[in-house]
């Protein structure tokens, strides 16, 4: 074999010796180097990227369950036997005297029947809402209006909204009373039950502290019965009276 042969081999075994070192998987570790980190592959044509994590709620069980706190949410949560009156014009909701009350009613003792209760519930929801409208809607729903005035009046949404607007508090009172204990006289469930019972004690007289100012209530007092506002429920569900005075 002459030089230039022999020349040409050893380049060869040259070339063969770098190129398998450099594909070994552990060429990074031989050379004291760590390997650097392989960038994801580009999509190729054709194929669609991953979508990336999403951020919307789910409702358990349902893709299509509604957020809490939604109109949805709480319009699915609502008991469909109370219900809650939310229809008051914008201009008008949150003006009435009830607005910061509570839209739920206070657990009657014994219970009451589940007409009596349901019309209950629902007055005291219309009345927090400050819906006019759907308190009249309630008046004539089982029977012919309801009995709101000694006067001429016709319409007891329209006479409540002129009361509250002299500042009145009709529909908190209303929301008040139908929170206190309850008596029944003949066919009508009585709120509050001074109205049927009396108030013949400190404590009967201490249960309307919030529904009427001190001075009223010591009036009523010293004339030794309740002359303020009573509402009465048929056991059927049927509002008939909502009305002070005698």
């Amino acid at each position: 074999m002459n030089r230039t042969s022999l020349l040409s081999l050893c380049v060869a075994a040259s070339l063969v010796a770098c190129t398998e070192r450099t594909s070994s998987p552990t060429a990074g570790v031989d050379s004291g180097v760590a390997a650097a980190p392989v960038a994801p592959a580009a999509p190729g044509k054709g194929q669609t990227p991953s979508p990336a994590p999403s951020t919307e709620y789910q409702g358990a069980g349902s893709p299509d369950a509604a957020a809490p706190g939604s109109a949805t949410a709480e319009a699915a949560n609502a008991d469909s036997g109370v219900g809650e009156y939310t229809g008051a014009p914008a201009a008008e909701k949150g003006t009435c005297s009830a607005a910061s009350l509570s839209p739920r009613a206070a657990p009657a003792a014994p219970a009451l029947p589940a007409p009596v209760e349901s019309m209950r519930q629902r007055i005291i929801a219309a009345a927090v809402a400050c819906d006019y409208t759907a308190l009249n809607t309630l008046a004539d729903e089982n029977g012919k209006a309801v009995r709101f005035t000694f006067g001429d009046g016709t319409d007891a949404g329209e006479y409540w909204r002129a009361a509250e607007k002299l500042g009145n508090p009709e529909l908190a009172r209303i929301v008040k009373v139908l929170n206190l204990p309850y008596a029944k006289q003949d066919n009508l469930y009585f709120w509050p039950a001074v109205h049927v019972t009396g108030a013949t004690s400190d404590k009967d007289w201490g249960a309307l502290k919030g529904v009427y100012p001190d001075d009223e209530i010591a009036g009523m007092k010293d004339q030794g019965s309740y002359l303020g506002l009573r509402v009465g429920i048929t056991p059927e569900g049927d509002w008939q009276i909502a009305v002070a005075g005698d």
